[in-house]
């Protein structure tokens, strides 16, 4: 995946992330065991619907104590955070490299294709996310960086054409690209017209192929 710099300073982070190697400790080994199932736990509630789950019912899920869960976590902003960066491993995880200099058709299937699973497998967490982030400037900060980081996919995977567009109509281009595949749009399609996930696919595909076509690209 492309990467994107930002130059503003990046929000102060709460706790520690979880780590995926056991330390040898055989306490700070039990202390990392829970935190894995307490972020597991509320990953786990958002996908069933219960999209602010409060903190007995995360322990319970997780089956450890609530006063264990205010050990490995600050606050509930601190926990989202963690189920957050764990969210981002994932989406990393999903992301295949489209070579650009395949034909574009193949471009737009594999990308949409790719497009739509991410999007379909991150809908709890962010619908999660979206209730919580205007109340935590880290969660602010990573939908900005995850916002960033799909434009510079598209860039990317699409340059053959954008770059034989220019000012304004490589922009409008490059916006309406962004626009159709993000994951407002995406929850759109799944809850305002009812699609599965087939079929919001199949309309994700045809509207870029639209969108490009409009602007001289078949």
């Amino acid at each position: 995946m492309t990467t994107v710099q930002h130059a503003a300073k990046q929000p102060e982070s709460h706790g520690q992330p979880v780590s995926d190697s056991e330390p040898a400790d055989g306490r700070a080994a039990r202390s990392l065991r829970s935190r894995r199932a307490i972020v597991d736990a509320m990953r786990a509630l958002h996908a069933e619907g219960d999209l602010r789950p409060t903190a007995p019912r995360v322990a319970e899920r997780a089956g450890v104590s609530l006063r264990t869960v205010w050990q490995q976590f600050a606050d509930k902003e601190a926990l989202l955070v963690e189920a957050n960066r764990r969210d981002d491993e994932i989406l990393r995880s999903l992301m295949k490299q489209i070579d650009p200099g395949q034909p574009l058709a193949a471009r737009v299937r594999q990308f949409t294709g790719q497009r739509a699973r991410i999007l379909e497998q991150m809908t709890p967490s962010w619908r999660a996310a979206r209730i919580y982030g205007p109340f935590s400037a880290e969660l602010t900060h990573n939908k900005v960086r995850t916002l960033a980081m799909a434009q510079a996919d598209l860039e990317t995977i699409f340059a053959p054409e954008l770059t034989e567009l220019a000012g304004k109509k490589r922009q409008q281009l490059l916006d309406s690209l962004h626009a159709v595949s993000i994951w407002s749009f995406w929850e759109s399609l799944r809850t305002e017209l009812s699609l599965d996930p087939g079929q919001a696919e199949q309309l994700l595909r045809a509207t870029f192929v639209a969108l490009l076509a409009e602007a001289g690209f078949r």
